[in-house]
């Protein structure tokens, strides 16, 4: 789990204070302002136009697992390049030490993120208008990946994922846990292993009930996405989790309510009960869920979104 640290002081470390050259940047890196297990997020200036900032992403890779998850977050960030809704890839390089490697990815830099954005917000819940806002630039995001082929499935997304860009659009990020490995897992030591990757690289409260449980003998695809995109609707509309607790059986049985308050209109709570669907047969693939985003938010602006 990333941890943001924009407003908490450090002492230096790492790469704080260093000039890289990074592909045809060169960059001074400043202070860290997130931090995981084994990577950590800096903020760096250009060192040619003081006004230009990036955010340069620094992990160490210590097995050929992890350098395997890195290529594929740097393949996938180029595969989505120049989308307003992907955070961009600005440029790249691996640095070989020895024992281990490490990558350096310079990215445009993003001061919030949405789990920011709902934690200051106090009680002052979202009009619907700003939600669909929000939600609208995620699902673009998730469409360009779901119209890959084969299909990428981000796995993993969740409110910390998504950033405000300096254009003020929202943009998706955090690419290393993306899968076009789409299928059933029938045998014990192919479940076990997959059942791995999920603990390791998917978050619970966003976690789908096929990924709870592979027993159930559904297949994992991009229809995850689907189920983690109700589970953040849900968050950004009632600022907290469909299933507190992030409990395995409250997710099977499907157990969670929609608050009474604040009152969405039922274009915005019929999705979050579509997408959360036990079944990812019933519920809808991106392109429906767009439609309707968009058939919700051209009835709002002619006045006629059903209550």
């Amino acid at each position: 789990m990333w941890r943001i640290k924009q407003f908490m002081p450090k002492e230096k470390s790492g790469l704080e204070g260093r000039m890289i050259d990074i592909g045809n940047l060169k960059i001074q890196v400043r202070n860290v302002i997130a931090e995981g297990g084994f990577s950590c997020v800096y903020l760096a200036q250009d060192a040619l136009n003081g006004s230009k900032q990036y955010a340069l992403k620094h992990m160490i890779c210590n097995d050929e697992e992890s350098l395997d998850l890195v290529k594929k977050e740097i393949s996938v960030m180029k595969s989505l390049q120049g989308h307003p809704n992907i955070v961009m890839l600005c440029a790249h390089t691996f640095l070989d030490t020895g024992r281990t490697k490490e990558a350096l990815l310079v990215m445009e830099f993003c001061d919030k993120s949405l789990v920011n954005v709902l934690e200051s917000r106090g009680a002052g819940f979202f009009e619907e208008k700003q939600v669909l806002q929000i939600f609208r630039d995620v699902c673009n995001a998730v469409f360009a990946m779901h119209c890959q082929s084969p299909p990428i499935a981000h796995r993993d997304l969740k409110a910390e994922n998504i950033l405000l860009g300096s254009d003020g659009l929202w943009k998706l990020c955090d690419f290393g846990s993306t899968s076009t490995n789409h299928k059933r897992f029938e045998r014990p030591e192919e479940m076990g292993i997959e059942e791995d990757n999920i603990r390791k690289h998917t978050t619970p409260a966003y976690r789908s009930p096929e990924m709870w449980d592979l027993l159930l003998r559904e297949v994992i695809s991009e229809k995850v996405d689907i189920w983690a995109l109700g589970c953040l609707l849900f968050r950004i509309c009632y600022f907290k989790s469909a299933f507190d607790g992030e409990s395995k059986l409250q997710v099977l049985n499907g157990n969670y309510r929609i608050p009474e308050l604040p009152k969405y209109s039922s274009s915005i709570t019929d999705l979050i009960k579509d997408m959360l669907q036990s079944s990812p047969a019933s519920r809808p693939d991106i392109t429906q869920a767009r439609a309707l985003l968009d058939w919700t938010f051209i009835s709002m602006n002619l006045g006629v979104v059903s209550s």
